[in-house]
Order: C-alpha cells, then sequence, then structure tokens
C-alpha cells in the first residue's frame, strides 16, 4: 500500500486588537441598528485566533510539509506585528474604509498571505480561519478540510 505524499498542516497564532462596525454607508441610526453594541464610538476589544492551513508534498527528508519556523516569522510579520494591539479601524490602513468583521479580517489576512506563495516553499495556502470569540469565527480560501 503506497501512502499518500502529500499533506495539511495548520499554524495557529494568536493577537489582540480592537474594533468598531461602523460604515458611511449608513446613517449613524442605521449603523446602530445594524450593528448594535458592535457600532459603540470607543470600540471594543477581542484576543484574536487566527488558523492558517498549507497543503503540499511531504518532503522525504525532513518529512515536512515546510519548515515551521519559517511559516512563524512569516506569520509574525504579516498578521501578528500589524495587528496585535491596534485599533484596527484606525491603525490599519485597510481598514479604515472596510468594516472589520470576523469575514472582513479572514479574507485580509488571506489577502496578506496570498502573495507569499513563493516563500511556502512549495506548500499552498488552502484556508486562513479568523477566531473572534470561542463560538465564532470566519474563513478565507477553500472550505475543504
Amino acid at each position: 500500500m503506497t501512502l499518500p505524499t502529500t499533506a495539511r498542516i495548520t499554524r495557529t497564532v494568536r493577537f489582540s486588537a480592537a474594533h468598531r462596525y461602523h460604515t458611511p454607508a449608513l446613517s449613524d441610526e442605521e449603523n446602530r441598528r445594524v450593528f448594535g453594541a458592535c457600532n459603540s464610538p470607543h470600540g471594543h476589544g477581542h484576543n484574536y485566533r487566527v488558523d492558517v492551513t498549507l497543503e503540499g508534498a511531504v518532503d522525504p527528508v525532513t518529512g515536512m510539509v515546510m519548515n515551521l519556523a519559517d511559516l512563524d516569522r512569516l506569520l509574525k510579520e504579516r498578521v501578528v506585528q500589524p495587528l496585535d494591539h491596534t485599533f484596527l479601524n484606525l491603525d490599519v490602513p485597510h481598514f479604515r474604509t472596510v468594516v472589520p468583521t470576523c469575514e472582513n479580517l479572514a479574507l485580509h489576512v488571506m489577502a496578506e498571505l496570498r502573495p507569499l506563495a513563493a516563500q511556502l516553499q512549495g506548500a499552498r495556502l488552502l484556508r486562513v480561519r479568523v477566531w473572534e470569540s470561542e463560538d465564532l469565527y470566519a474563513e478565507a480560501g477553500g472550505g475543504e478540510g
């Protein structure tokens, strides 16, 4: 029996940030109605968890899809450092014009990581899952796995 030669790995990183749900496309009253407490002008914070899943060939020598030290460096540079201890709406240029929902955070992290394909050592970025709380996450990328 031949073993498969590809595998998936998931690395988790964490960051803390504040945000406010508000869009100029809606009136102040509509923002309050649509976003409720998440529309507070002072914002509120979360301890986010980000799961990044890669898929690729398992190197026959190292037994790895990708060197985890390299992956950790990329995640620190592209996810944790730019987002940790920020007020997303004010400190992250992308979220000055995009409501920083869990869904938009997942899409943003995926967009930040996707151009790094050359640094992923042949692995493919399969999925980004952003957990806003223990009972809410959003996912970008493929849903398989």
